[in-house]
């Protein structure tokens, strides 16, 4: 399987995710794992920002499915 995500075609959804986290320190790379997590829905995300991603949602309301380190 070979994933490719291309910013250039998800621009609006980008800019909806932007606004919608606009009161937390998000950044590109957080809104595009969002935005992947709504196209790949079978698939979590790694990710080692826990907390950012706990308070993330796809589609508006599902929960992300996140594979992390285990905490200390």
């Amino acid at each position: 399987m070979k994933l490719a995500f291309d910013c250039s075609g998800h621009f609006a959804q980008l800019e909806a995710l932007a606004a919608r986290y606009a009161d937390r320190q998000r950044d590109l790379a957080d809104l595009c794992l969002i935005r992947m997590s709504e196209l790949f829905p079978d698939h979590p995300v790694i990710t080692v920002d826990r907390e950012d991603f706990q308070g993330y949602r796809r589609n508006k309301r599902e929960v992300i499915p996140i594979i992390c380190p285990p905490e200390r």
